[in-house]
C-alpha cells in the first residue's frame, strides 16, 4: 500500500519524453516551468513574444540536457543532437491566423503536443478604453449581441 501511495505522490516520474508547450515562457513562472519540466525529461516548446529570451532559455535547456546525457560524450562532435527545447514566437493577442501559424510551428517541432501550460498573460492600462478592448477581445461571439 505504501508503494502505491508513494507512486501517486511522485507525478514528475511519469513525464519522461512528454512534449509540453508553455506559453509565457520568456520569464517568471513560465521560464521556471520549462526548466523544471526539462529536468523531469520533457521536451519543451517555449512560447512567448520575446523570442530572444526564449532562444536563450532553450539554449540553456539544451545545454543542460546534453551535459546530463551519458550518450553525449559518446557522440562525435559532428553528430547533431536533437533539441529538447524549441522556441516559438507567440503573441496571445494576435489574430487567429497568426496564432494558428505559431501553434503549427510548435506542433511541427516534435510532431505532437502532450500537455499545454497556459501561463501567458496580458498587461494593460486599466482605463475605460482598455476595459472595452478586453470585453471585445475576450468575449467576442454571437452571444454578446444578446446583452
Amino acid at each position: 500500500m505504501a508503494t502505491q501511495e508513494s507512486n501517486h505522490l511522485e507525478p514528475w516520474r511519469d513525464l519522461e519524453g512528454k512534449v509540453v508547450m508553455v506559453t509565457g515562457a520568456s520569464s517568471g513562472i513560465g521560464r521556471d516551468f520549462c526548466l523544471d519540466l526539462a529536468k523531469a525529461g520533457c521536451k519543451i516548446i517555449a512560447a512567448a513574444r520575446r523570442i530572444e529570451r526564449l532562444q536563450s532559455l532553450c539554449h540553456e535547456i539544451n545545454e543542460l540536457v546534453n551535459s546530463n546525457d551519458p550518450r553525449s560524450s559518446q557522440l562525435n562532435s559532428t553528430t547533431p543532437t536533437s533539441p529538447r527545447a524549441v522556441a516559438v514566437e507567440l503573441d496571445i493577442c494576435a489574430d487567429g491566423p497568426t496564432i494558428e501559424a505559431s501553434v503549427q510551428k510548435a506542433w511541427d517541432a516534435f510532431g505532437r503536443i502532450d500537455a499545454l501550460i497556459n501561463n501567458a498573460g496580458v498587461r494593460g492600462n486599466p482605463n475605460f478604453l482598455w476595459i472595452k478592448f478586453n470585453f471585445d477581445f475576450f468575449f467576442s461571439g454571437d452571444w454578446k449581441s444578446d446583452l
